[in-house]
């Protein structure tokens, strides 16, 4: 009798702790399925660069670290255009009810095209004059540094009803070593695409969910809930706190919000889903947990880096 009743025991404690897993399971299931999805389209190359496909990698890296969001491969999005035609005749229907067509499941679409990397060299006089003493050569050699420029035109779309998202063109500049011979120095362009792809991973986390305080630390540290692939260390933000709703009154519909910046932020340290900042300059109301952070515009920024007027 009492051997039954162990058993029995046993047999429920493993039910119970099966529901539980499953429990759990399907809980992070549901949580991952309820993300967003984003499909990146094929990027233009129109700079002849050779880049297009390792840019549209480091995209994907970069909306994937920060785990707002699930990337159809690119792999993946050939196989779905042609799922795509044969949805509008009726074969095939989206993940959607009620809807054929559509990228099943693509809630938003990047595309892009490289417009410009290119490079320009500046004469370095001194490094040539210095080059010539080194060398007991009169003549000495002729060195340059110059930059490099990459130029990127990134367009995000609501793959429902296709509104313009985010459509912004990306400029980075990259300061080349100096070199003293007749080779041209050289340009490290992954280190330009991959700041460039943070960029639109951040342009399409704002643009769909903003950046926002998740914590206010007790020794002043502000936690934001975003991290790797979203902001970087020395970034510098703008707190904003949420003011009144304005809708349009014909319609109803949201058409502003009446914001109010409270200070500003450098981040210091960048984790897997978060990242933390300390307050720059002198703040206009207390920070608190939801406001929204935007990266700073240049004005910003030279107000948050001001000294101080002494009394």
């Amino acid at each position: 009798m009492r051997a039954k009743f162990v058993v029995q025991l046993v047999a429920c404690m493993v039910g119970v702790t099966t529901s539980v897993a499953f429990g759990a399971a399907t809980a992070s299931a549901q949580a991952v399925t309820s993300k967003p999805i984003v499909a990146i389209e094929k990027m233009d190359d129109l700079a002849n660069s050779g880049q297009a496909a390792a840019f549209s990698t480091m995209i994907q890296s970069a909306i994937e670290s920060t785990n707002k969001f699930r990337v159809i491969e690119r792999a993946r999005l050939d196989k779905l255009v042609g799922e795509q035609a044969r949805a509008k005749s009726g074969l095939v229907t989206s993940r959607k009810p009620g809807k054929v067509g559509g990228f099943e499941g693509a809630d938003y679409l990047i595309y892009g095209s490289i417009t410009t990397l290119s490079m320009v060299r500046k004469s370095d006089f001194g490094s040539s004059l210095l080059s010539g003493m080194l060398s007991n050569n009169n003549g000495g050699k002729t060195c340059s540094g110059g930059q490099a420029t990459l130029s990127i035109d990134i367009k995000i779309t609501d793959a429902d009803s296709g509104e313009v998202r985010y459509n912004r063109r990306i400029d980075e500049t990259q300061k080349l070593a100096t070199t003293c011979d007749t080779q041209n120095p050289s340009v490290d362009a992954a280190a330009l695409l991959r700041s460039a792809a943070d960029k639109v991973a951040t342009g399409l986390v704002t643009a769909i969910y903003p950046i926002q305080i998740a914590a206010v630390q007790s020794d002043g540290v502000i936690v934001l809930n975003y991290g790797e692939g979203a902001v970087r260390v020395g970034d510098m933000m703008s707190i904003f706190a949420k003011g009144e709703v304005i809708r349009d009154p014909a319609t109803g519909e949201i058409i502003a919000n009446d914001e109010q910046r409270v200070g500003g932020l450098r981040i210091t340290d960048v984790l897997g889903r978060v990242s933390k900042a300390q307050p720059m300059g002198a703040f206009s109301g207390t920070p608190t947990v939801g406001a929204i952070v935007r990266p700073a515009t240049a004005d910003e920024v030279r107000l948050m880096n001001a000294k101080p007027k002494k009394k």
